[in-house]
This record gives structure tokens, sequence and C-alpha cells, in this order.
């Protein structure tokens, strides 16, 4: 059997557009061709009756300036006359060239001989006129003037025959026209009949197979990776695309097989995965359960708050002031890092910490505090336990190692768009390079061991203080260390704004 030549949709494109584009400009080619015979003839006409006009034209002018010149004696219409003997003379010339040996060409060149000869008898006289020849210039102007009048009326006869040829040649022109126009219509009608013709069989030959593609797509679409696509050779594109189809349909398949059985071991490994988690978890709820039940810190706020109210009932003030400050920071850090407060109860749970270390140690530590008066800086809200942490930094690492005691001092004030709080110790200084480490503190790396050695009361370090400041102002500038004449103060510079809060 002979296999069937399929061309590609390109070629039957190009093809049929060689077609239509080959028949308009023959269309084309014979419309202009009749235009141009058509314009030939017009143009030919219109200098035929242009000629006998202009000469006509230039006669009579020739005429007026003669007769107006033998009775004026005038010098400018004797140049006037001149004038317009020249261009007769020229239109002479012109007349003899275009005539030819019909009868309209022989009339031509009877009014050429005409118009010259006419030139040259009232030439003489003028000659004549201006040279005082009475008989001759009177001769001559009445046979100029007879001539004339003979020339005029020959060129309307054939001005007047000249008008009804071309008024014959109109109506043949636009016979012609007719003609042509009619042709022209039904010429772009029949390809436009056929263009339309070609585009709805162009058109149905290539979207019916596309149709069937999409069915096919649909059922694929639905689930049925079994749907039998068959062979179509309607052009290489198609043919093509259909092989190509029927691979997708295949891979599909394979690859929906796959991950069916993947999700299948997916889904059992899961649910072992949430076993062992659910087994981790319960484990973990054990161990909780077991180190709450050890030490219990609502249990050790309540067993101080208990002393105190005893150290009160037996007078003893001191005692009951040093258990009342112990509860008050007990109660202060059982709220959490999570949550936030303002400086106003950061400065009096420093105040209840200090009381608790000169109760302890007496007069070998001082602390004096110093606020900014008639400033709203008290409601500032910062991170919970931000400067309790660094007052008991200035102690362990500062005061406690002196013998003689020294001096802690706390100072906040309002500065521009920032609130400054400085805590200051005359302890034994840092060094350089233990101020760029703590300083080099990076939000989410561990905390480095030894910040908070045993002896803390919050267990909390500088780095964990300056690693929350910086993550709730989105800064890092809030922290300056400086140690110098014998004082180390860590200087807190808090905006007073956080970043995203204007939006």
């Amino acid at each position: 059997m002979k296999r069937k030549i399929n061309f590609q949709y390109r070629t039957k494109l190009i093809a049929f557009l060689l077609l239509a584009v080959g028949i308009a400009m023959m269309a084309g080619l014979y419309t202009y061709l009749s235009a141009q015979v058509l314009m030939r003839d017009s143009v030919e006409m219109l200098e035929k009756n242009y000629q006998l006009t202009n000469a006509y034209k230039e006669i009579n002018l020739m005429q007026q300036e003669f007769e107006t010149y033998f009775f004026t004696s005038s010098s400018d219409s004797l140049v006037s006359f001149y004038n317009h003997s020249a261009a007769v003379s020229s239109n002479t010339d012109k007349l003899k060239k275009t005539a030819s040996y019909t009868e309209r060409g022989i009339r031509i060149k009877n009014v050429a001989n005409m118009m010259a000869h006419y030139v040259q008898q009232a030439d003489d006289a003028i000659r004549a006129k201006r040279g005082r020849m009475v008989g001759s210039y009177t001769q001559g102007y009445a046979d100029t003037v007879k001539e004339n009048r003979y020339i005029t009326q020959y060129i309307e006869k054939m001005m007047s025959a000249d008008l009804i040829s071309s008024s014959e040649n109109y109506a043949a022109i636009s016979s012609n026209v007719q003609t042509i126009t009619v042709f022209n219509n039904v010429l772009i009608a029949g390809i436009s009949i056929f263009m339309l013709f070609a585009i709805v069989l162009f058109s149905a030959q290539m979207t019916k197979p596309l149709s069937r593609l999409a069915t096919y797509a649909e059922e694929i679409s639905n689930g049925n990776f079994d749907v039998q696509i068959p062979q179509n050779n309607t052009s290489k594109e198609i043919h093509v695309l259909y092989r190509a189809f029927r691979l997708m349909a295949a891979n599909i398949k394979e690859h929906v097989d796959q991950i069916q059985q993947k999700r299948r071991i997916e889904k059992a490994l899961h649910e072992q995965k949430m076993n062992n988690l659910k087994m981790k978890n319960a484990l973990r709820e054990s161990e909780l359960l077991a180190l709450q039940s050890q030490v219990n810190p609502h249990f050790i706020f309540n067993t101080i708050n208990i002393g105190a109210k005893l150290a009160m009932l037996h007078g003893d003030e001191v005692t009951c002031a040093y258990f009342e400050n112990a509860a008050d920071i007990f109660r202060y850090n059982l709220k959490g890092l999570d949550t936030n407060t303002t400086l106003q109860q950061e400065f009096e749970n420093v105040s209840a910490y200090m009381s608790l270390l000169q109760t302890r140690f007496g007069d070998a530590i001082r602390f004096e505090k110093e606020i900014q008066e008639g400033s709203e800086l008290l409601h500032f809200v910062l991170p919970r336990m931000t400067l309790q942490p660094l007052v008991e930094n200035a102690y362990i690492h500062g005061i406690s190692e002196k013998e003689s005691g020294g001096v802690i001092r706390l100072l906040a004030w309002e500065e521009a768009e920032q609130i400054c709080i400085a805590i200051c110790d005359n302890g034994k200084g840092m060094s350089e390079e233990k101020i760029e480490q703590l300083l080099q503190a990076q939000p989410g790396s561990p905390e480095q061991p030894g910040r908070a050695p045993r002896g803390h009361v919050s267990g909390i370090g500088v780095d964990n203080v300056l690693k929350r400041l910086r993550l709730y102002f989105g800064r890092d500038d809030v922290m300056e260390i400086v140690c110098e004449q014998g004082e180390t103060r860590f200087t807190l510079k808090l905006p007073k704004s956080r970043e995203g809060d204007e939006e």
C-alpha cells in the first residue's frame, strides 16, 4: 500500500497564501494597466484641448494689445503686444509638432499656418505705425483685425468639435471604468469566497484532530490512563503530537503508579514515626512531672511569703523586709522572660534585689539611683529581666571581688528619640577583650559557658540580655560598655519606637 504524503501545516499555509497573493496581484495588474490606458487617453484629450484653448486666449490678448497700441501709441501696450506675440509663436510651434496626418491634424496645421501669418501681418502693421506710414498701417490694421476674427472663429469651431469628441470619449471612458469596477468587484468577491472556503477547510483540518486529542486528555485527567490513542496522519505536526501524547500518557501512568507505591510506603513510615513520637512525648511528660515534683517555684514563693508574715508577727522588721524583697523577686521571675514590662517595674525589682544584698553585706555595698524627673520614661516598655541581671553582674564580677566593697549606680534619662539607662560600678573593671567578647553576642547563638555561674538569682547573663534587646528592638547598637577612670559603665540606648511599630 502506497503511503500517503502528509505535508506540514506550514507548507499548506504558505501555498495557500502564495495562491491568494498571486490572484490578487494579477487582479491588481489588470486594474493598473486598465487605469494607465484610461489615464493616457484622458491626458491626451486634455492636452489637445489645452493647446487650442491657450492659443485662442493668447491671440485674443495679442489682438487687444495691438488695437490699444494703434489707438493710444502706449509703450506698455507695445511691450505687452510683443510678449503675447512671442507666446502665440511658441503655441504655433507646439501645434505644428503635435499635428498628425488626420482630419484634426490637418486642421491644426491650417490653424498653425494662419497664426504664423497673423503674427507676421500684425508685426508689419506695427512697424508701419511706428514708421508713420499711414496708408500701410491703416490697411495692415484692417487686414489684421479681419484675420484675427477668422482665426478665432476657426478655433472656436475646432474647440466645439473637440468638445463633442471629448464627450464621446468621456462616455467611452466611463463605460470602461464601470466595466473595470464590476470586474474588480467580482474578482474581489471570488477571492474572498475562495479564501473563506480555504480558511474553513484548513481550520477544520487542524481543529478536528486537536478536539479528539482534548477528549483523550480529559479522560486522562479523570484518571483513565488506559485510554487508547490511535495514530493520526493529518499532517506531520499532528502525527508528532499524537505520538508524543501517547508516550506522555504512558509515562504519567507509570509515574502515578510509582507515586501511589511511594505514598503507601510513606504512610506506613509516618504511622510508625507517629507511634515513636507518642512514646517519646509520654517519656518527656513523665520526666517533666518528676522535675516539677522536685522543686516547685510557686511552693518556694509561698514559703518565703509565709516566712515574711511570721517575721512581721514576731516584730522582726529586718527579717520581714528581707523575706518580702525575696518574695517580690520570685514573683517577678515567675512571670517568665516572654512577657514585657515597664521601666518602673524593672527599677522596683532592682531595688528589691539591692535590698537583699545590702541586708546581707551591710555597708560594703552602696546603691545610688538617679531617675530623670518629669519624663515618661517610667512607662517605657522593654523585655522583662533586663536591668537586674546587669546589676547582679556588676556586683558579682565587680564589687564582690573588692574587700573594701563599692558603689553601684543606676541612672536613667531621656535623650532625643531614645531612652538611656546606665549601670555603673567601681569594681575591678573589665578588659577590652572581655568587652569586645560581650558585645559580639549574636541572636540565636548558644549561651557562652560561665556567663551565669552559681550564685546568680536569675541565671541570666549579660549576653542573654543583649541578645533579647537586639531581637526586641531590631537593632544592634542597644548596649555600650565603657571601662575608664576606675568605673565600669553598661549603658543601654533603647529607641522609643521599635521597627515596624510606626506602620
